[in-house]
C-alpha cells in the first residue's frame, strides 16, 4: 500500500537548495544562531560562527581566528569586525550557554557549555560562504565552508558602504563575481586558519566613535 504524504515544507525547500548543511560557494542571508568563544591549546583564540539561512540551511561553526597567542591580530579579527558592522554591533559580552556541537572524538552530537556573544545571537545577516580545501588529520584534502565576507540583511550594503554611509548597494556584485573565479579556495602551502580576503582590505583602519552610523 503506498505511503500517506502529507507537505512537507521543508523538505521542499531543501530540495531546491540542496540539503540541510550549506556546501556551495555564494551569497545567503539569514540568522546567526550563536557566536561562541574559544581558545585552543596553542593559545589561540577565536570567535565561531553558526549561521542559519532563511532557506533552512545551517552552516558552522566557521572559526575566524582574531588573536594569537601572543595577542596579536589575526585574519579573523578583520572579519569579525565586518561582521559586527554590518549586524550593527559595537561591543560584544559573553554568557556561559550551553551549545549543541559536533565531537568528533565522541563521534556524535553533544551539548558543550560555551562563552557565547549575547550580541550577536539571533541577529540577521547577509554572508558570503565560500568553500575552502584543509588538511584533514589524515592528511588527506577535505573542503569546508568559510567567510568570504559579510553584508547588511536587507540592504546587501558592504561595510564600507555601510561606514561610508552609501545607501545604494554596488559592491556586492563586482566581489561575488570575484568570488565565483575561485569558488573553491586552494589548499595552502603552509595550512593554518581560514584565510579572509576581498572587500576588507578597503575598509577605513578606523573610526572615530562619532563617524559611526549606528
Amino acid at each position: 500500500m503506498a505511503r500517506s504524504y502529507a507537505l512537507d515544507t521543508q523538505a521542499a525547500k531543501e530540495a531546491n537548495t540542496g540539503g540541510k548543511r550549506i556546501s556551495e560557494t555564494g551569497k545567503y542571508i539569514g540568522t546567526i544562531v550563536a557566536a561562541f568563544y574559544e581558545k585552543n591549546q596553542k593559545g589561540t583564540e577565536s570567535v565561531n560562527i553558526m549561521f542559519a539561512s532563511d532557506a533552512g540551511q545551517e552552516v558552522g561553526p566557521v572559526n575566524l581566528y582574531t588573536h594569537n597567542a601572543s595577542g596579536e591580530p589575526l585574519a579573523g579579527y578583520k572579519m569579525l569586525n565586518a561582521i559586527m558592522t554590518c549586524a550593527k554591533v559595537k561591543a560584544l559580552t559573553w554568557k556561559q550557554e550551553p551549545i549543541d556541537l559536533y565531537d568528533f572524538d565522541e563521534g556524535k552530537t553533544v551539548t558543550k557549555q560555551k562563552e557565547c556573544c549575547v550580541e550577536l545571537k539571533g541577529k540577521k545577516i547577509g554572508l558570503v560562504l565560500q568553500q575552502e580545501e584543509y588538511l584533514k588529520r589524515d592528511n588527506s584534502t577535505g573542503e569546508r565552508m568559510v567567510i568570504a565576507a559579510p553584508f547588511e540583511y536587507g540592504t546587501e550594503l558592504m561595510v564600507t558602504e555601510i561606514l561610508s554611509r552609501q545607501t545604494t548597494p554596488q559592491a556586492l556584485g563586482s566581489y561575488m563575481a570575484f568570488v565565483f573565479k575561485q569558488p573553491v579556495r586552494k589548499l595552502r602551502t603552509q595550512q593554518q586558519q581560514p584565510s579572509s580576503s576581498g572587500p576588507l582590505a578597503d575598509a577605513p583602519d578606523s573610526f572615530e566613535d562619532s563617524d559611526i552610523p549606528f
